[in-house]
């Protein structure tokens, strides 16, 4: 028989130990010197390029729109790329720039993450350098990794940029007043690292979006926490019958802090990071904008097969317990196995 709901039960919770971590990453040493030493890479501008994306991907359409003077060539997840673009549509560039050019992998919907690993493999080694990978909170860097992408300078970024029942894509930044130091604070504010950044960010700044260009490290912090935020309000909203997103906080926002404390725990001690303060601030936040009309609100919902978002923590969980230690995140873990015996995940 089916379990009752996880607070509803009232079971005593485990309490969470943190794993501590006895390395540090160099990385933001070694990005510190190459500035000071003049050896930061050339920043590369907007050009054309190609996007890759699932047939019918309403994101990347409208990206392959933003590029300047004539929409990037649009092609599906498995088609094979040009050796170079076509000279005469770009008689501006030269020929080392038509062979180098960026290819967009767009990550923004359920359906580019499941499909993700094949479009990669279908796409030449040699391309790997110039592979721009866009996602809105998908936790693909072991997936990368395994592949030998997702270095320092591959890049990478994390866009708060939604799609709106009509079609066109709207910035999701949104404000939050004023710090005790009277500057404004924002919430979810896209942003890029990596070879082509300077291209996405003048791409996105051009069309009036938001769009900041960080080195690997402090990307990456800002990339784990769009996951952590799918993964925790999509997971309770899954729990409550997928009331919308934008509902999450408002009426379940004590699970929602509990379960987030608990994996920012967690996250120091498998990958050796934290997130900023004031997190929880802004996912709230940035849960509102997903409320774009009475027509358009998007709900909660958790994939039970996605290995990029909650399957990535329980992982994180399980492999704990096998080595008889404490689950850094027991919430997130009796939250997970009651939606899955309850049939409350999508595929």
């Amino acid at each position: 028989s089916s379990r009752s709901s996880p607070r509803a039960a009232g079971a005593p919770r485990a309490t969470a130990t943190r794993l501590n971590a006895v390395w540090s990453n160099a990385n933001a040493i070694r990005e510190y010197h190459d500035m000071l030493s003049g050896q930061a890479a050339e920043r590369l501008e907007d050009g054309p390029g190609v996007v890759l994306a699932p047939p019918g991907d309403a994101f990347a359409d409208a990206y392959a729109e933003l590029a300047p003077s004539s929409p990037d060539a649009r092609l599906d997840f498995g088609a094979a790329l040009p050796d170079s673009l076509d000279a005469a549509a770009y008689p501006a560039l030269d020929e080392d720039r038509l062979k180098n050019y960026p290819v967009y992998v767009c990550v923004m919907s359920a359906e580019a993450a499941a499909t993700l690993e094949d479009a990669l493999d279908a796409i030449p080694e040699e391309r790997y350098e110039d592979l721009v990978i866009l996602q809105r909170g998908e936790m693909i860097e072991p997936a990368l990794k395994r592949r030998g992408l997702g270095r320092e300078r591959q890049t990478q970024a994390t866009l708060y940029v939604g799609v709106n029942e009509y079609g066109k894509l709207e910035d999701d930044r949104c404000g939050l007043g004023e710090d005790a130091m009277g500057e404004l604070k924002y919430a979810a504010e896209s942003c890029v690292t990596g070879k082509w950044a300077g291209a996405v960010a003048d791409r996105l700044r051009r069309a009036g979006f938001f769009c900041a260009e960080f080195f690997h490290r402090d990307w990456r912090r800002q990339m784990i926490e769009a996951v952590v935020f799918e993964s925790v309000y999509g997971l309770v909203g899954a729990v409550h019958k997928n009331v919308p997103v934008s509902e999450v906080a408002e009426f379940f926002g004590d699970e929602v802090d509990d379960m987030l404390y608990e994996i920012q725990r967690g996250l120091r001690g498998h990958l050796a990071v934290t997130l900023l303060s004031g997190f929880e601030e802004r996912m709230a936040a940035y849960a509102e904008t997903q409320k774009r009309s009475k027509t358009d609100n998007r709900e909660a919902r958790a994939s039970k097969t996605s290995p990029f978002r909650n399957n990535f923590f329980y992982a994180i969980s399980t492999d704990a317990l096998a080595k008889d230690f404490p689950d850094p995140s027991p919430m997130h873990t009796e939250y997970w196995e009651y939606a899955s015996e309850n049939g409350m995940l999508d595929d």
